[in-house]
């Protein structure tokens, strides 16, 4: 009888509730998910790896000048691999959950991530133009994951030393693009071959495109730099200057 009951509720939830409700929900979820997971590394091992840090520079100055000066240059290497280590945990954070889009508002959100990308020796633009629409919040989290996500390839596959984001709103649309010099790549061979972390990623945005009913395109050829597109039309509701700053 319980399973039963479990089937009927099953059936029920599944023509009641329509796909683009579940799959917000299961981005939510992912969202949420992300947030524990970035929060754990936070507190835990970064703050461990900050301590032993600590301590090895401690043990630096108290070496005394009259000893071989190995057990130093070694510390130092240590110290060294600590504080490499430490960043790239923060940039991960940063990627699993980015600082919340209802606190910094879409654009400067966006702003951040171009920011962080620009750490690496990239030179960044970014432009916006048109009045921003009021975005539902599935809306706004698929357009920042989206752009996330070509940000987190170029920064990590590109060898890019450039890349442009631009959002604009025009005719009752919402468009964005990022594009980078970097070396390029074939979608389609990326796309079929789906094992590879940065092969996932292009399929999330292709499930955060579907959700809100926008059109994602990737153009890319090997040599030739990427360029992401995104367009949707989005559920009317109150016109925010882009002015404002979200």
């Amino acid at each position: 009888m319980v399973v039963t009951d479990a089937h009927l509720i099953d059936n029920h939830y599944r023509q009641t509730v329509q796909p683009a409700q579940v799959l917000e929900e299961v981005h939510l979820a992912r969202d949420n998910e992300r947030r524990r997971l970035s929060a754990e590394i936070h507190d835990g091992v970064v703050q461990w790896m900050v301590g032993a840090l600590y301590r090895i520079n401690a043990c630096r100055h108290n070496i005394s000048p009259s000893k071989p000066s190995d057990l130093a240059n070694e510390l130092t290497d240590i110290a060294m691999t600590l504080k490499q280590s430490v960043s790239e945990l923060r940039r991960i954070i940063a990627d699993l959950y980015p600082p919340p889009l209802e606190k910094l508002g879409l654009v400067p959100a966006l702003r951040q991530a171009m920011n962080i990308l620009e750490e690496e020796n990239v030179t960044c633009s970014f432009e916006f133009s048109g009045e921003l629409p009021k975005l539902k919040p599935c809306e706004e989290r698929a357009v920042f994951g989206i752009a996330q996500e070509a940000l987190t390839n170029i920064r990590k596959h590109s060898a890019a030393t450039s890349a442009r984001l631009r959002l604009q709103f025009r005719d009752d649309t919402v468009s964005v693009e990022v594009f980078d010099n970097g070396q390029g790549f074939d979608p389609e061979e990326v796309i079929d071959n789906q094992i590879r972390p940065s092969h996932i990623g292009l399929l999330s945005m292709k499930d955060r495109a579907e959700l809100i009913g926008a059109c994602l395109q990737i153009d890319s050829h090997p040599g030739a730099g990427t360029l992401v597109s995104l367009a949707f039309s989005p559920t009317p509701q109150q016109i925010i200057p882009m002015v404002a700053g979200r």
